[in-house]
């Protein structure tokens, strides 16, 4: 889900290679061709990876190295109470959540505004309650009943009400912005949102779907609950505000938009009317440092508190260097290379079998990446309900040849792979040419820009496709339609996968109220699409994130728009 708008900025969620690969429209229902190329401080994929219930961040140790920056140390320039934050911010548009659909626009609405439910980071598995206190679904399975607690204000000091909810939910559905889908994919009217009394909000599904899948999706900013008040007197010709939400913020979250100077800096303060209390931060600055390289200074002289998009070698110059650490996760971006099944070899499952032993994994993730990414082979990303631990494929020359004999295509056979021209992506497909080749498979690199590919990917216009998929909410739903479910046209119907036995039981599984028999569905299907499907399924990527070690609090994001900032406070020795 996550190729559909070109963005200018830098994948908020990943340590990056440039924003020239970045995602093409739309996040909810493409993919980005970005990887983060990252330096963890293990290298061996047994050792980046953490066991299925570990969660917690993770940062580098600190080995001295012979510089004067190591030498002294990273001390902080920066205020106390201010963090400031260099990063690419070149892809906001609107700061209105029924638009904000960029990374730098979701990171700075989670900041500015509450949404009727949240994840804690860094656990996936659990919804918690924010604006709504409790929650239930009614017998009929389509009938939510929320309960909004009391005493919350937003932060011009009206209260924030069951009217307020609604009038946030339908007001998504009426302006119809690109993210409205999330929440449309549920609901079709705005009808179907009302307010039973001042504090109960009563929303009906068309369909009664899976609590657990419903939950999720209302965490996406697109759900957050602005003020009807300060909306409506904006208003413009119909918009119910939305041009004035562009550059304003009228939330109840624990900041407050101060100013947003276009490519040049935006600037939140803390509302000290949060109903959880002022956060320890008074203020945080995200400046615009486009260029990696610029921001690797700022940060070792100590002038920015994080740096937010560094590359592979910026983040190995800091490993070591005191004041510095790298935080990480796993972040729900999984890389694959797709097979087209309507290109005559791959409709043969023992011809993709047979690519999947040639491919030689360890080099990708600890060579090429750095031990940026957890090895990793199955659809549905670890950390999420349905994530299935099996790692069955290791490079295996001899066993992928006989598969080609088994096949029909003992001399092996010719093939075009597209992909992005710059690195990693490159360096992987090269890797993987020489891999295939050793197979008897001749791999010819085509390669085009993201754009290009996208547009020809989606017209099932490939062989092979060295690609990746980010989830748009932290539910399996997302990434098992996608890879499963041809009927709803992303992956699985443009590499020409029309297995209805998968289709079937992504459908099923987003129904499914039991979360056990849910789990299970969707380890059964993520098994039956580890060997069946038209995908090789590389590594899950990384979130690394450089800041200085008085910033204390943060944990990267697994989404691109789960960030916290209201934990986050500084402490100067």
């Amino acid at each position: 889900m996550a190729d559909a708008r070109l963005v200018g900025g830098i994948i908020l969620i990943l340590i990056i290679i440039g924003a020239a690969v970045l995602l093409l429209g739309g996040r909810g229902e493409e993919e980005t061709t970005t990887t983060p190329v990252t330096t963890p401080t293990e290298t061996t994929p047994e050792a980046t990876t953490p066991t299925p219930t570990e969660t917690k961040t993770e940062t580098t140790p600190q080995p001295t190295t012979p510089t004067e920056t190591v030498e002294m140390g990273v001390k902080p320039n920066t205020p106390e109470d201010t963090l400031v934050i260099a990063m690419d911010i070149s892809d906001a548009v609107s700061m209105d959540p029924a638009r904000a659909y960029e990374f730098t626009s979701v990171l700075v609405v989670n900041q500015i505004y509450d949404k009727l439910v949240d994840f804690e980071l860094p656990d996936l598995t659990k919804v918690v309650p924010e604006v709504a206190e409790s929650w239930e679904v009614m017998e009929d399975g389509k009938t939510w009943i929320f309960k909004i607690r009391k005493g919350i204000t937003f932060a011009n000091g009206d209260p924030l009400t069951a009217d307020a909810v609604v009038f946030s939910l339908q007001r998504v559905l009426k302006l119809q912005q690109t993210a409205s889908w999330v929440l449309s994919q549920f609901i079709s009217s705005p009808d179907q949102i009302s307010k039973v009394d001042d504090y109960t909000v009563k929303i009906v599904l068309d369909e009664p779907y899976a609590p657990s899948f419903f939950l999720a999706t209302l965490t996406f900013t697109t759900s957050a609950i602005v003020n009807p008040n300060e909306v409506l007197a904006h208003e413009k010709e119909g918009d119910l505000g939305s041009e004035w939400l562009t550059d304003h913020g009228a939330g109840s979250g624990p900041f407050k938009l101060e100013k947003w100077v276009r490519d040049q800096e935006i600037v939140l303060v803390a509302n000290e009317n949060y109903w959880r209390g002022p956060p320890k931060l008074k203020k945080i600055i995200l400046k615009h440092v486009p260029e990696p390289g610029n921001q690797l200074l700022l940060i070792k002289k100590g002038d920015v508190d994080i740096a937010w998009d560094l590359l592979i070698d910026q983040l190995l110059e800091l490993e070591g260097v005191p004041g510095i650490k790298i935080s990480r996760i796993p972040a729900l971006f999984i890389s694959y290379v797709g097979m087209n099944v309507k290109f005559e070899p791959f409709s043969n499952e023992k011809v993709r079998e047979a690519v999947r032993y040639c491919i030689d994994y360890d080099a990708i993730i600890n060579d090429i990446l750095k031990g940026g990414a957890i090895r990793w082979q199955t659809v549905i990303p670890k950390g999420l309900l349905g994530a299935l631990d099996e790692q069955p494929f290791t490079r295996d020359v001899e066993k992928a040849k006989q598969l080609l004999a088994e096949a029909g295509y003992p001399d092996g056979f010719e093939v075009e792979m597209l992909t992005p021209p710059t690195p990693p992506q490159i360096d992987i497909a090269t890797l993987i040419q020489a891999n295939l080749l050793e197979c008897g498979i001749k791999v010819k690199i085509v390669q085009m820009t993201a754009a290009e590919m996208y547009e020809k990917y989606r017209k099932q216009g490939h062989q092979m496709i060295l690609a990746a998929w980010g989830s748009d909410y932290p539910d399996p739903d997302n990434n098992a339609k996608a890879f499963g479910n041809y009927r709803v046209k992303q992956l699985a119907w443009r590499n020409v996968w029309y297995d209805d036995y998968a289709a079937d039981l992504a459908e099923k599984a987003a129904k499914e109220f039991d979360p056990q028999k849910r789990d299970q569905m969707y380890k059964e299907l993520a098994g039956y699409i580890l060997h069946k499907g038209p995908y090789a399924v590389l590594y899950q990527q990384y979130n690394q994130v450089a800041h200085g070690e008085w910033v204390k609090g943060f944990i990267p994001d697994p989404s691109f728009f789960l960030v916290d900032f209201s934990k986050v406070y500084k402490e100067y020795s």
